[in-house]
């Protein structure tokens, strides 16, 4: 009988989109008799399926190393369709990440014209719940703030391109900080910024109404590191549009521009600044933190760049992980919603001229792209041995795609990412990291 009930209980679990938390990882802290200021980061690396995070650690750490990524003890597969296609648009799997309901791939905080009904039960989405229960909040965004990833936690419209709505409604939220791109949604057109003219129809001068509600805003990395500890309200508009130069390798290479732009902070930079200004938080916060370099530069089919952009991703894990350290109370998951472009890392034929010839062709005998070092295969950093591996890099298209996608995640909240879960199962690991309440079809259950 009771192995009937437990049996009962972890297929609960599986149809409800997330896995039972009956297992622990070691290296996870017991539960605490007191209760602690709940806090969760949600880092999206977009357009990461395991096959980019493979590559990464073969270009930056090599065969034989370990990224950030790879020290989230908590792993599940993540199987994310939208109600309408197989795969997640970045709006749509935002909307799913900030509701914890399935979405439409046209949703942008909203669907079919209405703001849905979490899966905690109320109309708003887990941002703004945490903001109602007095968390610090904030997003931080590679891209424009305007980029779905962090935009739909705050905001809700029926077109994803109506950028300077969605800034609009961004401000009017009132995050405590949010760092990002997309200066020119935020002026009207006509004035011109630190990184250009604004694009905005409406006369609106959105970084004069943020002053004037209390925010001080940045425009680069130092003004950013200049701040003192003592600063609550930021807004950081770090480039016209994203912080990244999103170009295709050859374009790049001919144009000598680096991935990133060299006054923007990267994420880790932005995660790392927010952190120690949350530290303290006396009812815990909440930080979405959005790389969209990984999937706009793998659309590109810029190896180089997504790399880069992933090992930056990587480092934004790294800083969450030494506030873990500091706070077993905290909650981290990392999830992508696609796997853009479909990257993969190979040797093969490497060894035969005759089958790959040199300098390394543009494309597979089969027509897939591949990319490689101007000709030249791409060598991994030394493994145990000395030895630098050969490689180059294929891809199967230039968009998203459901791909092979994993969750991660350490602390409270982490305890459902187990098995194969749903998209929605992001929301409730989150939600139970926040504020330990389990989410199920029937009534919450406190933990």
């Amino acid at each position: 009988m009771r192995h009937s009930a437990l049996l009962m209980i972890t297929l609960w679990f599986a149809l409800s989109g997330c896995a039972s938390p009956q297992l622990r990882s070691a290296q996870e802290p017991a539960g605490r008799q007191s209760d602690p200021p709940r806090s969760a980061i949600f880092i999206h690396p977009d357009g990461m399926g395991a096959n980019t995070w493979m590559a990464t650690r073969l270009m930056h750490v090599g065969p034989d190393g370990r990224l950030a990524w790879d020290a989230l003890p908590r792993v599940a597969l993540y199987v994310g369709p939208t109600v309408d296609a197989v795969n997640q648009s970045s709006n749509a799997g935002a909307t799913t990440h900030a509701y914890g309901v399935r979405a439409k791939l046209d949703s942008y905080g909203m669907i079919d014209g209405q703001i849905p009904v979490a899966a905690s039960g109320r109309a708003m989405s887990l941002m703004r719940e945490a903001q109602r229960a007095g968390k610090k909040v904030a997003i931080i965004n590679s891209s424009t703030l305007a980029e779905p990833g962090t935009g739909a936690f705050l905001a809700s419209v029926p077109n994803r391109k109506d950028a300077a709505e969605i800034v609009s409604q961004i401000l009017a939220a009132g995050p405590d900080m949010a760092l990002g791109g997309g200066e020119a949604h935020f002026l009207p057109k006509g004035v011109l910024g630190r990184h250009g003219e604004g694009l905005r129809d409406d006369g609106r001068n959105l970084v004069d109404e943020a002053r004037a509600a209390g925010y001080t805003v940045v425009f680069t990395r130092d003004e950013l590191r200049a701040l003192p500890r003592e600063t609550e309200r930021v807004l950081g508009l770090f480039a016209h549009e994203e912080t990244f130069n999103e170009l295709g390798e050859a374009e790049m290479r001919a144009r000598g521009v680096p991935p990133f732009q060299p006054q923007a902070p990267r994420v880790d930079e932005m995660l790392e600044f927010v952190l120690e200004r949350f530290v303290d938080a006396p009812n815990g916060y909440f930080v979405v933190v959005n790389e969209e370099g990984t999937d706009n530069l793998s659309g590109e089919n810029n190896a180089l760049a997504t790399l880069e952009a992933a090992h930056g991703a990587d480092r934004a894990i790294a800083k969450a992980l030494d506030a873990y350290r500091r706070d077993p109370d905290l909650t981290i998951i990392v999830a992508s919603d696609s796997d853009n472009g479909g990257m993969n890392a190979t040797s093969d034929d490497l060894d035969d001229p005759d089958d790959l010839p040199r300098p390394l062709p543009a494309r597979t005998s089969v027509g897939s792209p591949l990319s490689s070092d101007r000709g030249e295969p791409f060598l991994t950093p030394p493994d145990h041995e000395g030895h630098r591996i050969p490689f180059y890099i294929t891809w199967a298209s230039d968009s998203d795609s459901a791909g092979g996608l994993v969750t991660r995640g350490i602390g409270p909240g982490a305890a459902l990412i187990e098995g194969t879960i749903d998209a929605t199962c992001i929301y409730r690991s989150l939600y139970l990291g926040l504020f330990g309440v389990e989410l199920g079809d029937s009534a919450p259950r406190t933990r």
